[in-house]
């Protein structure tokens, strides 16, 4: 880790080209994310626009409530429009 160079704002490269027209952005994701866990950490892997795989650690609490939020987020989707879910 000693010898890992120090992350420069000044010297990194804009994500996307300026300008940018219109009101959104291309998704950073594409389907076909993964989660990789170990014994004290986790990792979500997601693909990238460039079909890079771009890694993001996590620890297992953080995966586990991402799990529980992801889930009640979709529970709500599925509800109808005004409707209440159980």
């Amino acid at each position: 880790m000693a010898d890992q160079k120090a992350f420069r704002p000044t010297s990194a490269e804009k994500a996307f080209p300026e300008p940018i027209e219109g009101d959104f952005m291309l998704p950073f994701c594409v389907p076909g994310a993964e989660i990789l866990m170990g014994k004290d950490l986790a990792a979500i892997v997601v693909p990238t626009q460039e079909r890079q795989r771009v890694g993001i650690p996590m620890d297992l609490q953080t995966v586990s409530d991402l799990y529980a939020l992801l889930g009640e987020a979709l529970r709500m989707l599925q509800a109808p429009e005004d409707g209440s879910v159980q």
